[in-house]
């Protein structure tokens, strides 16, 4: 549902006591214009000797035992740590690592990587080795079709496009992660893989069957980006077999290939010699494991006929070239105007401490360049409007590293000038110790997380390293050693490192430049033109060495701080977790320590009132506040000034609205929570409007200009804002931007607006959940959130939020929306009401009185609305890509977030929306046929086994998302703005068990015809609107053709009518003169 608009924020109840559901059901926040275990008491730990911070024990961070870098510097590193890894070789040659960790709980991540990808394929295999990874799910010799995928979805493993498997040009790995809490699920599952090493059924029948789908994941990757993307590869690579070998193939191959190619190509290379099997999890023997993997896995052998011997990939090296390849890109799709630089160089093993140093000295060097070119971006006329570096493997044999800047239209050339300029003087000159600290900190920073959590490492993170180890040697040492590892490589870099590693930025070193554009503004010669600035400039000695900048100390003077407030009551709920505080200027924070992840901890400030409550006139300034606010600074510091204070520091805090409340929200490490609460008492006590200079605001506005201007060019992005002007009753809230109304903006009201939305602490409530110590935090809370004055003028608060005016359109909504496109493609979206009778409505009254049974009711339909549109995924998934072969993937969701939080009308609405892209011969009809599905199923009901796997799903989810501090932060949000909370007189423990006990009834309880009866009940399908994208067609086919199903074509028939209406009459007044 990638775009699309539905508005139902994480866990908000909408008035209700809906406990928050799968991330797929509850998208985040609407704003039109917005570009482990749970601890038995909420009483504080004691915190250790020697913790700092707000964090409840010392990390050990500082005393960390030195690495030995010099004496190891070569060494190739055991793979570790020993006491909870296990590796080997079993006799046919594959290879498997186990490792032990414990998140999440019950869980283990697995893979079956084989070496080989695109790049082993002939002339007439382009494609294959993606396709026959698609067949591997479909069927193999021991499963018929899609076994397999009801198998990972009756444990409640998910499966989906991009989850399950992937191919590169050097590469093919399978990925699962499966519960392991149920006897024999890990052992099918290796099971599982054993049968796609040599055992995937490879029939004429299935490779035409999987043709369609393959086909549709081309036409998703041949959107701009994607054509963009193809092209520079094809021309970074070029004159290797890298630059023909892309793993989507040929539209020949994967249309027209002969099957018996497929089964030669998967015989040949997939053998146990190329593959290892990877688990990485909550296991409790390690050795139990290793029989299960030996068990599974001893069997497998080449095919029959092959050679003994394993043959061998040829993987080229990329040649050098002096000269740099320049090329000017035209696509009228382009969302924006970008030049990418782009250096080769060959790659580097990390094998030992000497190559991990080099990676070091690589992410070094970019974080520095990144913060000169930031400070650039945010001057007042600025060459670029954003410009950043990256460094990584290309091939197993080439690394690139891209500077890519995004421009003004028509000003690529300059921005590119910049770009360069920026480059050659951290060539010339190098960075300063300054900029390198600053980098350093960074780097550090990431470092000590890595430690502090070492021993909550998830384990699809560790089945990564261990499947990098197996393909490209990377070294897999356990996250106390590489901590110590990188902070060793840290504190030895120096500045003269940086400048070395410079001297490979040079255009005569294999440089790649390309300028990517909507509209043919930019030649190669403008290219070539800023080349020759650079290196006249270079040559004449005017590229100069960086200016210092100054960086201040801290964020808050301590003489400037008001005095602090006090902490005058608190209120505990100890089956939720959690204890709220109450401050002396009236804002309440709750909190809720956590040991799912040591350097972690989530903040979030949140309070009634958003965009619903703007009038129309206002709305464009209360639309911008915050993005007005952040480009001048929201804590009353500019952003580059603050990067530089807060490196090192593991703390992020932003400010939002959305259309019913505001939010601030942050993540810190517990060390750094202090800086965290003093950037939100800055962001309550600053006045953006002071800083507000016209000039360095002029930048932003015209890239809010562009960015409209370039959506308009984009057929998704006007696809997904027909689908939400549509759906959400066409109001001003739902209306696309305009470029004009970037100027109609006000910025100085925009910054009244954001100045007024976050600066009265007494609408706001705080949560604090994570690894933090409470009596180190305490007094931090008073000191920097009890000092944040009240506003003095309290009418202006928000007690009952307006309800946003979306309205859902009656009866039938057909859109057949043609639109000009470089490459063919389609999508389709069906969206329903769902109208839920209140059962607290008085229709005599016009008036709702909240009860805990008609929330409960409530509650109970929108949870069975959730599992039904979950249902109807699997279902349309089933039948148009595993049966008929039409689509790649698909998606179905509900939403409630346009309905009025309180619930004070006749129905709760909401929605269920179906997407999914598709041929574009076939998107009406593929619609239709969903809409027949969705019918079925509401006449006869989903099945008992469709119900059981929707409910096994959202447990086994569930089960993941308790051990996440996230989901208690929203789960304690949408408690506390319940309706219902007045009613229980703010106890929450009673809402959380009332809560909890609804969504366990009726997950335990849910039938099929209890669906159907919901669908019945609550779903018009007889309403609702349709939007299919597909392409526009020739003018000649459109005038002589026009179809009644356009505007457009409308017109036309019109046009003709009238035309015909006037010939007759000429000819009729023709022969009465005549007569």
């Amino acid at each position: 549902m990638d775009g699309l608009t539905h508005l139902q924020s994480p866990g908000d109840t909408n008035g209700t006591l809906t406990p928050p559901m799968s991330p797929k059901s509850t998208p985040g926040p609407f704003s039109p214009g917005s570009e482990g275990r749970t601890p038995t008491s909420s009483e504080p730990n004691t915190p250790s000797k020697g913790s700092i911070g707000g964090a409840v024990k010392s990390s050990g961070w500082k005393n960390l035992k030195p690495y030995p870098l010099d004496r190891k510097w070569k060494e190739q590193l055991p793979l570790g740590p020993k006491d909870r890894h296990r590796h080997g070789t079993l006799p046919n040659g594959m290879r498997y690592y186990v490792q032990k960790t414990h998140k999440p709980k019950d869980r283990a991540a697995l893979a079956l990587a084989v070496d080989v990808g695109s790049i082993a394929e002939t002339e007439e295999e382009r494609g294959v080795a993606h396709l026959v990874e698609h067949l591997a799910f479909r069927a193999t010799e021991s499963n018929d079709n899609f076994a397999i995928v009801k198998f990972l979805e009756s444990i409640g493993a998910e499966f989906g496009a991009c989850q399950n498997a992937y191919t590169s040009m050097d590469e093919t790995v399978y990925e699962l992660l499966v519960p392991i809490d149920k006897p024999n699920v890990l052992e099918q599952s290796l099971d599982v893989f054993a049968e796609f090493a040599t055992k995937i059924r490879i029939s004429d029948g299935d490779v035409n069957d999987e043709r369609g789908a393959v086909m549709e994941e081309l036409r998703m990757g041949r959107d701009a980006r994607g054509r963009a993307s193809e092209a520079y590869w094809k021309m970074l690579m070029q004159g290797s077999l890298y630059a023909e070998r892309l793993p989507i193939g040929l539209e020949k191959v994967v249309r027209e290939g002969d099957p018996e190619v497929f089964r030669r190509f998967y015989k040949k290379w997939y053998r146990p010699e190329r593959m290892a099997v990877v688990a990485a999890g909550d296991f409790e023997n390690l050795g139990a494991v290793e029989k299960l993997i030996k068990q599974a896995f001893a069997k497998c052998a080449p095919a029959e006929g092959q050679p003994k011997e394993n043959p061998k990939v040829e993987r080229p090296l990329i040649a050098p070239h002096v000269e740099p390849r320049i090329t000017c890109m035209v696509d009228r799709e382009a969302t924006k105007t970008s030049v990418t630089v782009t250096f080769k160089y060959e790659a580097s093993e990390c094998a030992t401490p000497s190559g991990f140093f080099t990676k070091t000295v690589e992410d070094s060097f970019k974080l520095a360049l990144d913060n000169r070119l930031y400070k650039i971006m945010r001057k007042a006329d600025p060459p670029f409007f954003s410009a950043a570096c990256s460094i990584e493997e290309a091939t197993r044999t080439t690394t690139i590293f891209s500077l890519q800047i995004v421009c003004e239209e028509g000003k690529a050339k300059q921005g590119l000038e910049a770009g360069l300029r920026e480059l050659t003087r951290a060539r010339l000159h190098g960075f300063s110790e300054q900029e390198l600290r600053i980098a350093g900190a960074k780097q550090l920073a990431d470092a000590e997380q890595l430690f502090v959590e070492r021993d909550q490492t998830y384990c699809t993170s560790l089945r990564d390293e261990l499947v990098g180890h197996f393909l490209r040697g990377e070294f897999v040492v356990g996250a106390e050693e590489e901590a110590r590892i990188t902070r060793a490589c840290v504190e030895r870099v120096k500045t003269s490192d940086l400048k070395e590693f410079a001297k490979r930025l040079n255009f005569n070193n294999s440089c790649v430049i390309r300028a990517m554009e909507g509209r043919a503004l930019t030649t190669e010669k403008d290219i070539a033109g800023a080349i020759d600035t650079i290196q006249r400039e270079e040559h004449a000695g005017a590229i100069t060495e960086n200016e210092m900048f100054n960086v201040p100390e801290r964020l808050i003077e301590e003489d400037t701080l008001p005095p602090p407030g006090k902490i005058e009551g608190e209120r505990k709920f100890p089956k939720l977790g959690f204890k709220i505080v109450q401050l002396s200027n009236g804002m309440q924070v709750a909190m809720k320590q956590t040991d799912f992840l040591d350097d972690q901890v989530l903040v979030r400030c949140f309070a009634r009132g958003g965009l619903s409550e703007v009038d129309q006139k206002d709305y464009l300034d209360a639309l911008y506040a915050n993005t007005i606010a952040s480009e001048l600074g929201s804590y009353g510091v500019k952003p580059e000034i603050l990067a530089d204070i807060l490196a090192g520091k593991r703390c992020d805090v932003a400010a939002k609205t959305g259309t019913y409340y505001r939010k601030v929200d942050g993540e810190a490490s517990p060390t750094d929570i202090e800086s965290t609460l003093q950037l939100i008492h800055m962001l309550f006590t600053s006045d953006v409007k002071s800083m507000l200079v016209p000039e360095e605001l002029e930048a932003v506005l015209r890239m809010q200009e562009e960015a409209i201007r370039n959506r308009s060019r984009d057929p998704v992005s006007i696809y997904n804002q027909t689908i939400r002007h549509l759906v959400y009753g066409k109001s001003f809230q739902s209306q696309p931007l305009r470029v004009k109304d970037v100027r109609k903006m006000k910025p100085a009201k925009a910054c009244e607006h954001f100045n007024a939305s976050f600066g009265d602490p007494s609408e706001f409530t705080m949560v604090l959940v994570g690894a933090f110590d409470e009596r180190r935090v305490r007094p931090m809370i008073e000191k920097y959130l009890g000092s944040i004055q009240p506003s003095p003028n309290p009418k202006g608060r928000v007690l009952q939020v307006t309800p946003a005016p979306f309205k859902f359109p009656r009866g039938v909504v057909n859109r057949d929306l043609r639109v000009a496109m470089v490459e063919p493609m389609a999508q389709a979206s069906i969206t329903f009401p769902v109208n839920i009778p209140n059962p607290d409505y008085n229709h005599k009254t016009g008036q709702a009185t909240p009860s805990l049974e008609g929330s409960v009711a409530l509650t109970r339909e929108k949870l069975t609305c959730v599992f039904a549109s979950s249902i109807i995924e699997r279902r349309l998934l089933a039948l148009l890509r595993f049966k008929f072969g039409e689509i790649y993937t698909c998606a179905a969701s509900t939403s409630f977030a346009y309905q009025d939080p309180q619930a004070r009308g006749p129905y709760f609405r909401g929605d269920i929306m179906i997407n999914f892209s598709c041929d574009p011969i076939a998107g009406h009809r593929l619609a239709q046929l969903a809409m027949e599905d969705v019918g079925a199923m509401q006449r006869e009901g989903p099945t008992a086994e469709e119900v059981t796997t929707a409910v096994e799903l959202e447990t086994r989810a569930l089960e993941v998302r308790v051990q996440e501090n996230s989901y208690w932060r929203e789960y304690f949000e949408a408690l506390h703005n319940s309706r219902l909370s007045p009613l229980m007189e703010g106890d929450l423990d009673q809402l959380y068990q009332v809560s909890e006990r609804t969504r366990k009834e009726l997950m335990d309880g849910l039938t099929p015809e209890m669906v159907r009866a919901h669908l019945l009940r609550c779903v018009n399908l007889k309403n609702r609107v349709v939007v299919v994208l597909r392409p526009q067609r020739p003018l000649w086919q459109r005038l002589l053709l026009p179809s009644p199903t356009t505007a457009e074509g409308w017109a036309v028939i019109a046009g003709y009518a009238g035309l015909t209406v006037a010939a007759v009459s000429l000819y009729d007044r023709y022969c009465a003169k005549k007569e």
